[in-house]
């Protein structure tokens, strides 16, 4: 499988999704189950996701049956093909799936599990972030604020931030998200940047921050901002950027502004890096999701600017840079393949 995107959780559960999609076809072979055995006991993650996965089909079967039924019946002279064998697992692979051989069933399961995931998954967490914000935006959006003190913020796609102004400090609670801050002086209340682990303490300068579960990542763009994760802090200086991993502070590099900010430009820039990454990128500005499908086709690397004001574009774009093909499912889900 691809190498994970370590600012972002959703690749593992992208590439959960994609095993799980592709040990239903007819055609896999004994490599790729061998390389689906590697990648579930590689990390307990791997393990973790891909069990939820399961667990959800194995709760979506009735219903999706019902559907392919209710299809049979409207098209009688439809046809399936003959059940074939589970995955063969070892005392230490991952349990058996229950697998069907009826490709319209499997489209129905996997759109009602592409559904559940949309929205058991995601639209509750984030409308709770919502509500506890004072700016938010949704997929695709983007949003300029100007504070009392004069300091100016850019939020980018699906992002959520709470202002939290007193006497002594200028605090902004990121909540999830990405967004970009220009900073009205005053040494005497320091602008910060609360991202949960970790935060970002300037005067005034530029910058942005973003949160994506556990990790954080500092972008500067003019001025010095002091990262920090109370055991750990950094200064960063423009052009440069900062991760932090998991509560870990992780050595200051050096990147340039106009990929780093290319988002204020509605674009995203990608140098040499796989189709899974590229798609966790994409897929936070638009409220669907596009999944690579085959495995062999996520670890496939590519280079390009793409301008994500334009969904449809963007997957037309992928299609024809990685010759793929793609199918839209229910839910805004499109299947690269």
């Amino acid at each position: 499988m691809s190498k994970d995107n370590p600012l972002s959780s959703d690749s593992i559960s992208d590439q959960a999704s994609a095993w799980f999609a592709r040990l239903q076809a007819d055609d896999v072979s004994a490599e790729e189950r061998g390389r689906f055995q590697a990648w579930y006991h590689a990390r307990p993650q791997h393990a973790e996701a891909y069990d939820k996965t399961r667990k959800l089909w194995s709760l979506l079967q009735i219903p999706a049956e019902q559907v392919y039924n209710r299809l049979q019946a409207e098209n009688p002279s439809g046809k399936s093909t003959q059940d074939h064998e589970p995955v063969q697992s070892a005392e230490t692979a991952a349990p058996q799936l229950p697998v069907t051989g009826k490709p319209t069933l499997r489209l129905a399961v996997l759109g009602c599990l592409s559904l559940l995931l949309l929205l058991a998954g995601w639209q509750l967490p984030k409308q709770l972030q919502n509500w506890r914000s004072d700016y938010h935006t949704a997929a695709g959006q983007q949003l300029n604020v100007e504070l009392a003190d004069g300091s100016r913020l850019t939020l980018n796609t699906d992002t959520a931030l709470a202002v939290r102004f007193s006497e002594n400090q200028r605090r902004i609670e990121l909540l999830r998200g990405e967004a970009y801050f220009q900073v009205a002086p005053n040494k005497q209340r320091p602008f910060i940047v609360d991202g949960g682990d970790a935060e970002a303490r300037a005067v005034g300068t530029a910058f942005s921050v973003r949160k994506q579960a556990e990790n954080l990542r500092v972008a500067v763009s003019e001025g010095v901002v002091e990262v920090g994760t109370g055991s750990a802090a950094t200064l960063v200086q423009a052009e440069q950027q900062v991760d932090v991993l998991r509560k870990r502070l992780q050595p200051v590099f050096n990147a340039a502004n106009d990929d780093a900010f290319a988002w204020q430009r509605r674009q995203v820039v990608f140098n040499r890096q796989p189709l899974a990454e590229v798609l966790d990128e994409v897929n936070r500005y638009r409220s669907g999701r596009i999944v690579a499908v085959n495995p062999a086709l996520a670890e496939r690397v590519l280079s390009g600017v793409f301008n994500v004001a334009d969904a449809d574009a963007v997957t037309e774009a992928l299609q024809a840079t990685m010759h793929a093909q793609a199918v839209e499912l229910p839910g805004g889900l499109v299947l690269l393949y």
